[in-house]
């Protein structure tokens, strides 16, 4: 997928976010951090997100 700006986190699905974030296919921290929300918001991915959180930390 090409990478997008200002990706609008509301018209996709919870899959799609998730795949743009695991595959680090976001423009900016902001990007990211509205994907995270947005999942977080729906509940959905939230183990995966914590799990991600927790791998970055560890660098």
């Amino acid at each position: 997928m090409n990478k997008q700006t200002n990706v609008n986190v509301k018209n996709l699905c919870s899959r799609k976010l998730w795949e743009l974030l695991k595959n680090a296919e976001w423009q900016s921290n902001t990007e990211r951090f509205a994907i995270e929300s947005e999942l977080s918001d729906r509940r959905h991915y939230v183990k995966e997100l914590e799990q991600l959180s927790g791998r970055e930390t560890m660098h």
